[in-house]
């Protein structure tokens, strides 16, 4: 979920809040929470075993490249010299907007630099406040962006998917109106917002897989977040939306989670691979909305209905800096016989702290990855 969420009460109809946190809130809650203690379990379920977390993880931390970056979102698409990374942060002040998408390069998918070293656009043109979660295409020879579009505070929807186009993966132009809308009607599974795109190319259109929040029958948890599809013929009109996966008895409501968000998709022959992170609702706790997991879905009758794993990629609990924070947005791609994800984290409230001491620069907050086999992701059993 975007950045600016981050602080502040659970997303979700009736729970609208500012998404703009000044500094100074930050400390506040940060010097509050100081000292508490590790939260209870959440007794997810096991681990699948296979992903690898790298050593160097996170690799791209708060405050690399830029001064105070929060760096989120990532994107990945692999090249001839490398690999090429779409990733968002704060531009001005952390946790404010705008929050925009910048692009990063690399050799080993390890170490990066940005190019350029500023952002890739601005809200200019648009009804939004900040350009969020961006996922990048190459169709019909042009780069295709989808994006959250995030609305002004205190509006419904928060956030619609919006579209921009680019000949080299640099300079872009941005659709004026989002591209997938929300329905505005919270009692709708569209109608607190859609976002977070994850876009491939399959069956010579492109397909774009997101997140939807509505109101859920009888609030236990408040949110009901489902991953839609829509998919499109030129890239710019969308067929109307559909459910392509909602929460299974993995992750019962019972037990706080209100589904799943941030997907993105992966193409492998016939087969569409989706990879999401798990939500989980807590009243009171600190946020009380926060992604908890990374798991793996797969479809095998032309991305439409997916079929879970047994057990998530990657836990909170697994990572040394964001164990009672978030693990967010996972981005996998193939590269020969292994397959790479990395998504965005950070750590929990009463750790950031040390962050915002050094200056908003270390571990607390960045971009990790994990990695398999290719015959693993596609038999976990292996």
């Amino acid at each position: 979920m975007p950045i600016q969420r981050l602080i502040g009460s659970a997303p979700g109809p009736g729970m609208l809040r500012s998404r703009t946190v000044a500094i100074g809130a930050v400390l506040a809650i940060v010097s509050a929470c100081a000292g508490s203690e590790l939260e209870t379990p959440l007794n997810l379920p096991p681990g699948q075993g296979h992903w690898r977390l790298d050593p160097n993880s996170p690799i791209i931390r708060a405050g690399d490249f830029l001064d105070k970056a929060l760096w989120n979102d990532p994107s990945v698409l692999r090249t001839a010299d490398g690999y090429v990374m779409y990733m968002t942060s704060s531009t001005k002040e952390p946790f404010k907007p705008p929050v925009l998408p910048f692009r990063a390069v690399s050799k080993d998918g390890v170490k990066w630099r940005l190019q350029p070293n500023t952002p890739l656009m601005d809200v200019s043109g648009t009804p939004f406040v900040s350009i969020e979660t961006p996922s990048v295409v190459f169709y019909k020879n042009e780069y295709h962006m989808y994006f959250s579009g995030i609305h002004p505070s205190g509006k419904i929807p928060m956030m619609e998917i919006g579209h921009a186009t680019s000949a080299d993966g640099i300079r872009w132009r941005k659709d004026p109106k989002p591209v997938i809308t929300s329905s505005g009607k919270v009692r709708e599974w569209t109608g607190f917002l859609v976002g977070e795109p994850g876009a491939i190319v399959y069956n010579d259109k492109i397909y774009v897989y997101f997140t939807a929040m509505g109101e859920r029958p009888g609030g236990s948890p408040p949110q009901l977040q489902n991953i839609g599809l829509a998919t499109s013929s030129d890239g710019r009109t969308f067929d109307s939306p559909r459910i392509a996966l909602s929460q299974s008895k993995l992750y019962p409501p019972e037990r706080g989670f209100p589904g799943y968000s941030t997907p993105s998709a992966l193409v492998d022959g016939k087969t569409v691979h989706l990879f999401y992170d798990v939500v989980h609702f807590l009243k009171n706790a600190k946020p009380e909305w926060r992604q908890v997991a990374l798991q793996h879905a797969v479809s095998h009758d032309g991305g439409l209905r997916f079929v879970e794993d047994r057990g998530p990629i990657l836990r909170r609990e697994d990572t040394s800096w964001a164990r009672t924070g978030e693990v967010i947005g996972p981005a996998a791609i193939i590269d020969g016989n292994a397959v790479k994800l990395w998504f965005g984290s950070h750590a929990g409230y009463d750790e950031l702290g040390n962050m915002i001491r050094r200056g908003w620069k270390g571990p607390e907050f960045g971009i990790g990855m994990v990695s398999t086999s290719l015959s693993q992701l596609r038999d976990p059993k292996n």
